[in-house]
């Protein structure tokens, strides 16, 4: 028991750690981001970080890419603010291209170490109580529900998707399916965020907001479905 108390405790102190440096790290990020997105407001403005991207060059690239992998790994980074950002520095094809590698990348990662290493991993960034509710679930144990369960919830937007990813690390379901169903179930919803900030690197301002309307609403309807759904696959299995 005191072992399990002390391992229990280090799980806590590293979670600590990472969210103080995730933290930090957002913050950073988000300081030297003011200065670019400030000059959204003008033409002038927006001509001058076209040509402040064009500087960044390759390193910029990877750098987008970096923070989209990192979006991935540690859940509790939200993902709609680095696909606004990827739209409004790279286009929506050049945005959606960085993203999805990203998240095919960051899903890989975090995937091949859940099932290497197990739940140690997965208690670093959500509580057992989180992992155990989604355990006991009947689909759990029924690859192919399951992967259309996760198909579900990957496609709708606005819904935590990060703890499915880890999940799907302890359970049955086949690695490239399920990192096919990762990646591509987000596109729909992806493309929306993507070319929000798009539309806000161009000016159109009054666009952004309405993509960003209907994003919104398309995730209060898809949670409803979701729910459904989810009772649906139960009752199959």
């Amino acid at each position: 028991m005191n072992q399990l108390t002390k391992s229990k405790r280090k799980i806590l102190i590293i979670r600590f750690i990472i969210i103080a440096l995730t933290i930090a790290l957002i913050a950073f990020v988000t300081i030297k981001a003011l200065p670019f997105i400030s000059k959204l407001g003008t033409e002038e403005g927006r001509i001058e970080l076209q040509e402040d991207i064009a500087n960044m060059g390759f390193t910029g690239v990877l750098i987008t890419l970096g923070l989209q992998i990192l979006q991935i790994v540690v859940a509790v980074i939200p993902g709609q603010p680095m696909e606004i950002i990827s739209g409004i520095l790279y286009g929506t094809w050049g945005g959606m291209a960085l993203c999805l590698v990203g998240i095919l990348i960051g899903t890989g990662i975090v995937f091949f170490l859940t099932r290497k290493i197990g739940m140690s991993f997965i208690e670093l960034f959500f509580s057992e109580e989180q992992i155990n509710k989604i355990k006991q679930k009947k689909i759990f144990k029924n690859p192919k529900k399951l992967e259309l369960f996760m198909f579900i919830m990957f496609v709708i937007p606005l819904i935590p998707k990060d703890i499915f990813i880890y999940v799907a690390g302890i359970s049955p379901v086949n690695p490239k399916r399920f990192l096919a169903i990762a990646t591509i179930a987000r596109i729909p919803g992806l493309f929306l965020t993507v070319y929000a900030g798009d539309s806000l690197s161009e000016g159109e301002f009054l666009l952004g907001a309405i993509l960003v309307g209907i994003f919104l609403v398309l995730g209060l309807i898809g949670y409803k479905i979701s729910n459904k759904a989810e009772k649906e696959i139960e009752k199959e299995c």
